[in-house]
C-alpha cells in the first residue's frame, strides 16, 4: 500500500509536466493564428486613397524637411501602409513608398491655408478662351516675323488677329489679316486646324526706280497647321498659308508663308 501511494505521487509531476507542456503547447498555437488573422484583417484593411488635387508629393520621411521623392498626380490610388500623427507613409501603383501630410489631401498647406492650384489641366487647354503668340517662318524667302491674338468662341471655332512683317532682299513687307479658324478635332493631343481669312499686304521695294513703286494689296488665305500643348499654359504652333494678293496688274500675286512658333492661353 505505501508503495502504491509513493509510485502515485512520484508520477504527479510528470502528468504535471505534461499537463503544462499541452496546455503551452496549446495556448502558443493559438496566439500564432490569432496573429496569422490579424496580419490577414490588417492586409484587407488597408486604406486605398484617390488623389484629388492636381498632385501630392511624397517626401523620403514623415516632416517637410525630408527631401521629395516622388510625385503623385490627380486620380491616381495610394495605399496607406501607416499612419504617423498628420503623416500618412503611402505606396503608389509603381511600389514607390513615401511619405505625405493629411493636408495635402485636401489642397491645404501644413498651416491650413489654402494652396493656390496653378496647374493648368488639358480641360483648361480645351476650354481656354483667349490665345496669344509669336511665330517666324519664311514668306517667299522673305524672312517672317508674325504676333497674333486669338478669342475661342468654342473648342472648334476661333478668331483671330495678326500683324506681320516680311523682310527680304528685294522689298519689305506688312501684313494685317482677320481669320476665321476651325479646329474639327480638338480632343487629339497634336490638335489640326483650318482657316480662312482677308487682309492687306503693304509693300516696299528697296529698289529706287520708278516702276519699284510701293504697293497695298488685299489678301485672301487659306492655312492649315497644328497646335501642341506643351506645359501648362503654353503651346506650340505651326502653319502653312497660301494667299492670294489682289493686285490692279493683269496677274494676281500668289504668296506661301510656312511658319512656326510659341503661344499662351488664359
Amino acid at each position: 500500500m505505501f508503495k502504491i501511494l509513493v509510485t502515485k505521487m512520484s508520477l504527479m509531476p510528470a502528468a504535471l509536466v505534461c499537463a503544462l507542456t499541452c496546455s503551452l503547447f496549446s495556448s502558443s498555437l493559438y496566439a500564432q493564428q490569432t496573429a496569422e488573422k490579424n496580419i490577414v484583417e490588417s492586409k484587407q484593411g488597408l486604406v486605398n486613397l484617390r488623389i484629388e488635387v492636381p498632385f501630392v508629393e511624397l517626401h523620403s520621411g514623415p516632416s517637410a524637411g525630408y527631401p521629395v521623392v516622388h510625385v503623385i498626380e490627380q486620380n491616381e490610388q495610394v495605399t496607406v501602409l501607416v499612419n504617423r500623427t498628420s503623416w500618412l507613409k503611402v505606396k503608389d501603383k509603381r511600389d514607390n513608398e513615401g511619405w505625405l501630410h493629411e493636408d495635402d489631401l485636401f489642397g491645404l498647406s501644413q498651416q491650413g491655408e489654402a494652396i493656390a492650384q496653378t496647374e493648368i489641366s488639358w480641360q483648361d487647354f480645351q476650354n481656354r478662351d483667349i490665345e496669344s503668340g509669336v511665330m517666324y517662318g519664311d514668306l517667299e524667302g522673305a524672312n517672317f516675323y508674325n504676333i497674333y491674338l486669338g478669342y475661342h468662341f468654342t473648342p472648334v471655332f476661333s478668331a483671330e488677329i495678326s500683324a506681320g512683317k516680311a523682310l527680304g532682299n528685294i522689298s519689305d513687307s506688312n501684313l494685317f489679316e482677320v481669320m476665321l479658324i476651325s479646329q474639327p478635332l480638338p480632343d487629339l493631343i497634336v490638335t489640326p486646324y483650318i482657316g480662312v481669312g482677308a487682309g492687306i499686304i503693304d509693300t516696299k521695294p528697296h529698289s529706287v526706280l520708278a516702276d519699284s513703286e510701293k504697293r497695298d494689296s488685299t489678301l485672301m488665305s487659306a492655312a492649315a497647321g497644328v497646335k501642341y500643348h506643351l506645359a501648362r499654359n503654353f503651346l506650340i504652333r505651326a502653319e502653312y498659308k497660301f494667299s492670294l494678293a489682289l493686285t490692279d496688274r493683269d496677274d494676281n500675286e500668289e504668296i506661301q508663308t510656312w511658319k512656326i512658333g510659341f503661344s499662351v492661353f488664359f
